[in-house]
Formats: structure tokens, sequence, C-alpha cells
């Protein structure tokens, strides 16, 4: 099997999950993993897997070799025991390397996945890919500085370069929510501030559609897409979604955000000196206060872009993925 695609980041959930997408559409595909988080077990007739870093010249070289097309979808994505440093390393001079390397192997086309972070709280929703960069975090600082890297080096090296930046991933077993499901299944969970803030997702299946669409389409070369479902929805329709889904009553407990966003600073200011993870801080309590909220008429008319699964209904299709893990 020659591999066409290659896939980074494929231990990470996206990236796993692209390249199940790609291999189950008969896509000779090469999943590049980053050894210390383990080899992904999916196996497929249409899938390679070899390790690889960002960091790693000689890796890249042989993960490249022989692919028309890269997804670069791996990233260092907000540990928050780590250097700032390392972020830039993997998320701006790890673009560098792998963009380089792509032109030397005469990749066709390169697609950069960042982030909708980049553009901060939209102040005026709904945004667009022109709304203002006001990272609210160095990872997202970071993830912008990528894409600056990607879409120079991409002009000067003759590549068709495509940024793609996703809404709030999630889909089935994506594991970042599985906490907040546990806490309203619990009843434990505190909506902190009016939940009227409006939270943009995009569901794996349909990112995953918008990949291939950025690697496909011509005009998609040298710009930048918002990837994401038909709507947002508030914070409150995603609790109350999730409630039902999981058989309970909405939670009903409300505090005040300040408490949140105070507790989580004394937090993070009492961990760092050990270097240790926090297990509040600001980013995270962010959630109940930033409004993100995106026009994707961008992504419709340029690449035909159609999103197919609701937020209510992907919800819900989460939630039941947990339950039939075993995990709730």
């Amino acid at each position: 099997m020659k591999p066409k695609i290659l896939v980074t980041g494929a231990n990470g959930y996206t990236g796993d999950y692209f390249c199940r997408y790609l291999a189950g559409r008969n896509i000779p595909t090469r999943g590049m993993y980053y050894p210390p988080d383990g080899k992904p077990d999916y196996v497929a007739p249409q899938l390679e897997l070899v390790p690889g870093d960002l960091t790693d010249r000689e890796s890249l070289k042989r993960a490249l070799d022989g692919v028309e097309i890269v997804h670069n979808v791996a990233a260092l994505y907000r540990p928050t025991n780590v250097p700032q440093k390392a972020y830039w390393r993997v998320n701006v001079d790890g673009v560098r390397n792998i963009v380089e390397e792509a032109a030397r192997a005469g990749v066709k086309r390169f697609v950069q996945c960042s982030t909708m972070g980049v553009h901060g709280t939209i102040d005026r929703p709904p945004g667009d890919e022109n709304s203002p960069i006001r990272p609210d975090d160095y990872y997202q600082q970071t993830k912008y500085e990528g894409e600056v890297v990607a879409r120079q080096l991409g002009r000067e090296l003759g590549l068709a370069m495509a940024v793609v930046r996703p809404a709030g991933i999630y889909g089935p077993r994506e594991r970042r929510f599985l906490k907040l499901a546990r806490l309203i299944k619990s009843g434990r969970f505190v909506m902190f501030g009016a939940g009227e803030v409006t939270y943009h997702f995009v569901h794996v299946d349909d990112l995953c559609d918008g990949f291939v669409l950025c690697h496909e389409r011509d005009e998609a070369s040298d710009d930048v897409f918002i990837i994401a479902d038909d709507h947002a929805i508030t914070i409150n329709t995603v609790v109350e979604v999730m409630a039902a889904a999981l058989g309970v009553s909405p939670p009903r407990l409300r505090l005040p955000y300040r408490l949140l966003y105070y507790a989580s600073a004394a937090c993070e200011f009492a961990c760092k000196p050990f270097s240790i993870s926090p297990p509040l801080h600001r980013r995270r309590a962010a959630w109940f206060n930033s409004t993100r909220a995106f026009d994707i008429g961008k992504a419709r008319q340029v690449l035909g872009y159609r999103p197919k699964i609701a937020p209510e209904d992907g919800l819900q299709q989460m939630v039941r993925s947990f339950q039939e893990a075993g995990w709730l």
C-alpha cells in the first residue's frame, strides 16, 4: 500500500478519528503518532501507523515519504505543568519543520489544523475568519503563530496550504466532556454565571468532512476556514441536552462566575511552584463566561461544507457512547 495522505497526531482524539474516517473510505493513509503517548490500537488494511515527532525532522522525513497530502493535526494541547517554550517548540517550530520537509518531499497539498480559540471571546457574535485575533492563553497564541508560519512557508515553497480553525471538537468517546457528563449525572454540576453565553461545537464527523474538502478544493489554497456545527448553543442548552440523555433532571445550583474565577486563579498560583497540574484553572473556568459563536458562511460558499449533525443530536450521541463504554 502506498499511502496517499499523512495524518499527524494519530494518537490524539481527532487524529485517530480522522485516520479511521479515511481508512474506512478505502483511502490509503499513514498515521503518525507520538511514541511516548503510545501506539494507536486501530488496525485497517488501508492504514499504516508510524512513530514521529514534529520536533524531529528525521522522523518527519520517514513519515512523509511518498505521500501527496498532509493533514497536520498534532499539537501540544494545553498541559498546564509545562513551560511556555514547550508550546512554541511544537506548535510553531514543529509546524515549520513539517511544512519545510513536506515541500522537500514533493507533497502537493497541506492542511494545518488550528483552533477557533485564536479569536478569543467574540464580542459581537457571530464571528468569522476576519474577527480579531485575541487568544486567551499561550496554547491558542502558539496555534495562531503556527498558522502564520504555515501560510507564509506555503507561499514561499509553492505548497497549496489551507488552515482549518475547528470549533469545539466533540463526538463519540471524546473524553474532554466525560467529566461534565459525570458531574451532571451525579447531580454535582454547578452552573457558574447565567449560562446564557454560547459555545460553538463541531462534530468530529463534520470536521473530517471539512478536512477533506480543504485538500480537495483548489479554492482552499492559502486560505483559512472556520469549521463548525450549523449553529452555536448556550451552556444552559448543553447541560439540559446532556441531562436528558442521561435521564436526570438538569442541575439547578447556580453561583456567581467570579467565585470560580478567583478560586481557579488561587489554585494555579498554589500549584505552580510544584509544577503540578491544577485541578482548577482559569482557562477551563472561562467556558462559563466566554462567547463562542461563528458564521460558517465562508466554508459553505467556498468549500461546499454542509454540517450534517446538529449539536443537540451530537451531544446525545456522545453521552450514549460514554454509557456504552461503561464510563458512566
